[in-house]
């Protein structure tokens, strides 16, 4: 009886050792245990064990984020036109470079409060670019505008053991309406490169194929 009652005793020990001790950790979280050692033990998409009473575990988010960014504010471009803009970036703890910075930055915080600390320095870079380009430039070459942002932004998200993976400007907007009268100017432009290659195009055909029909095309084309 004694030697039943010591194996269900070890065997009830070891559940609970390991209950305490186990941890599992998921790919796009990390597990940071630490207490005994001096550098902290890291597991991300796999499983260890602490040592209870001696050994802490943290948690940090590791996984790709979506962080919506705007102006919260008009901000004047470089030829003094107030805009709005929003754009999406993509962003992930730097888990090859910036582990350390960012345990000491996020540690134990959630998905929405590392968005809101990263939100807010991108939108401190947007800002800078949008006060270095004319309006034109940013509507019209929207890729251009998000790289610069994207390449302004690297060095301060990188103070925060952050990556970024791409930044994207959704829609920009303006209080006079100026972004629309753009679009009508650029439109009138296409129509009427259109209309002089096709006057071009029917001034290269020979009349006698055209026939009778030469007289109608040219009546519509240079009325």
């Amino acid at each position: 009886m004694n030697a039943i009652a010591a194996i269900i005793t070890v065997i009830v020990a070891i559940i609970l050792f390991t209950s305490i001790a186990y941890v599992k950790a998921p790919p796009n979280r990390a597990a940071i245990i630490t207490g005994l050692l001096k550098e902290p033990r890291i597991l991300r998409g796999k499983a260890g064990f602490k040592i209870p009473f001696f050994e802490r575990v943290d948690w940090l988010e590791v996984g790709q984020m979506d962080i919506s960014v705007e102006t919260e504010e008009f901000i004047p471009t470089s030829d003094f036109i107030n805009i709005q803009v929003d754009a999406i970036a993509q962003v992930s703890i730097d888990v090859e470079n910036g582990m350390d910075i960012a345990m000491r930055n996020f540690l134990n915080k959630n998905m929405d409060e590392i968005k809101t600390s990263i939100a807010k320095t991108l939108q401190g870079n947007l800002r800078e670019i949008i006060g270095t380009m004319e309006l034109k430039n940013i509507c019209q070459n929207k890729a251009e505008f998000s790289k610069q942002v994207k390449e302004n932004a690297e060095e301060d998200i990188a103070n925060l053991g952050i990556s970024i993976i791409s930044f994207n400007v959704q829609n920009i907007k303006d209080k006079e309406n100026l972004i629309s009268d753009l679009g009508i100017d650029n439109r009138e432009k296409i129509r009427k490169s259109a209309y002089h290659f096709g006057r071009k195009q029917f001034a290269s055909i020979p009349k006698r194929s055209l026939g009778y029909w030469h007289f109608f095309i040219r009546f519509f084309l240079y009325k």
